[in-house]
């Protein structure tokens, strides 16, 4: 079977672009990492793969699905998946487009910038108290092998899965400093977050209005804390 298109979904933005393309009557195969990724797209007329894929693995998959067009709508801060499916793509001779997350502009004093998690974990050594992490999983083992007395200071929210949960224990996360649940999340959502875990400071991903980042920033500023920003890598 030859596909219109060939979409790399991982966030919500991915079914925005299998929306338009079903208006233009493409036919779709969507690949996924998950199976809860497969569940999103689950109200969808289209075909799913699922299952993680390596260069070599794309080429195959490329091959073996013939199509017009790879779109990649993956996540902003996947990029060993961005590269990895342009140059799957280039080897493969097929179009290879980019659907990026729109970045926001934030206006709070105390906001942090680095550039990835070990400047992150870097930060949270120059301060004291607890610290919120709600930058998924992971890098959890990151901030578990860094950051300083980590065991008593860090909580973590993370997806609701037993992925997540597992990749914590292994990290050496105490189950009590684990939170699993699923967004949206509320500016409250995060208020109380920040309240229960008594946090010191946040940490976050420049993942933009779908990932939540404004009201993550809104609830930094209402408790005052500062909000460390994990800023998104150049495409």
């Amino acid at each position: 079977m030859r596909y219109d298109v060939i979409i790399i979904a991982g966030t919500t933005e991915a079914r925005e672009v299998i929306e338009e393309q079903l208006k233009e009557k493409k036919k779709i195969l969507a690949s996924v990492a998950t199976e809860l990724g497969a569940q999103m797209l689950e109200s969808y007329d289209i075909d799913v793969h699922i299952g993680r894929l390596d260069e070599e693995g794309f080429v195959r998959f490329f091959a073996d699905n013939p199509c017009g067009k790879v779109i990649d709508a993956s996540h902003p801060f996947a990029r060993v998946v961005t590269e990895t499916v342009r140059r799957a793509a280039g080897t493969a001779g097929i179009p290879y487009e980019r659907h990026g997350r729109s970045a926001l502009a934030y206006d709070y004093a105390g906001i942090v910038p680095v550039a990835d998690a070990a400047e992150a974990a870097g930060y949270l050594n120059t301060v004291e108290g607890n610290v919120l992490l709600t930058t998924g999983v992971n890098t959890a083992a990151v901030y578990a092998g860094q950051v300083r007395d980590a065991a008593r200071r860090l909580y973590i929210r993370v997806l609701d899965t037993p992925a997540s949960y597992e990749g914590c224990k292994k990290a050496g996360y105490p189950d009590d400093h684990v939170f699993g649940q699923m967004p949206p999340y509320t500016v409250e959502d995060n208020l109380r977050m920040i309240r229960q875990t008594n946090a010191a400071v946040l940490v976050t991903k420049d993942s933009g209005k779908t990932g939540g980042v404004d009201v993550k920033v809104e609830a930094c500023r209402q408790a005052g804390i500062p909000c460390v920003l994990i800023r998104r890598p150049e495409e």
